[in-house]
């Protein structure tokens, strides 16, 4: 199989690739069906803001069944994307769940909050409000990384992802960069925009996280333990 794989023509690797990309893509905007009809449904007003937000919690495990898929192609590249995604949806569905409601509650009250901060009276804290939604975010980023290559308690998750948020600067900033390139997206050519990227930018997110997976599988992982997410339970 190595010597069949290593053989390939470059049109092969580029069709594989485009394959893989297309499926998770679709597979994407299926998971995500629930946040699309809930963004559909409910008006763009600002009395909706803390519902257009909660809605977006479907994303999470569906992100995290992306990044599973995608690092099992880097072990083994077979044909079989669709498998791999519903798989890790499986496998990562509650641990997901669990470091994702809380933190899409966060950014909703936080959201509610800058929205509405002239009747709160609380305009003058619309800053710090935005900056701690993108720590959340980014500490939201990075659990779904480590839940989607190990399986750790919900408590070691949230340390870890702080742990490595200080601790690896350069992965920090890429994730940064994805975020500024996803907020360009959406602002520049339309949300709509995401549905055709999703696969792009997971599969980037999955590259630029490489180096964190690999300083937590030699330091928090014991040689003999498979380091594969586990059914939470």
């Amino acid at each position: 199989m190595t010597s069949v794989r290593q053989n390939r023509s470059v049109l092969t690797g580029v069709t594989e690739w485009v394959y893989w990309l297309v499926t998770v893509d679709v597979l994407l905007v299926l998971a995500c069906s629930p946040t699309i009809l809930a963004w559909t449904l409910l008006t763009a007003d600002p009395s909706s803001v803390l519902l257009l937000v909660i809605a977006t919690l479907p994303v999470v495990p569906a992100v995290s069944a992306a990044l599973y898929a995608w690092r099992r192609r880097s072990e083994d590249p077979d044909l079989v994307p669709a498998s791999r995604f519903l798989r890790g949806y499986r496998l990562n569905l509650l641990d997901s769940l669990k470091v994702g409601v809380p933190a899409v509650l966060v950014l909703g009250i936080l959201s509610a909050n800058v929205t509405f901060g002239a009747q709160l009276g609380t305009a003058s804290f619309n800053a710090a409000f935005l900056v701690l939604g993108a720590l959340v975010l980014l500490v939201l980023v990075r659990a779904l990384t480590i839940v989607s290559n190990f399986s750790f308690r919900f408590v070691d998750v949230l340390r870890l992802s702080v742990f490595t948020l200080l601790t690896k600067p350069l992965s920090t900033l890429a994730l940064v960069s994805l975020g500024v390139l996803t907020l360009g997206l959406v602002q520049f050519i339309g949300s709509f925009m995401l549905l055709l990227a999703g696969s792009l930018l997971t599969v980037a997110l999955w590259h630029s996280e490489k180096p964190v997976a690999r300083l937590l599988r030699e330091r928090f992982v014991s040689p003999d333990e498979e380091p594969v997410p586990a059914p939470a339970g």
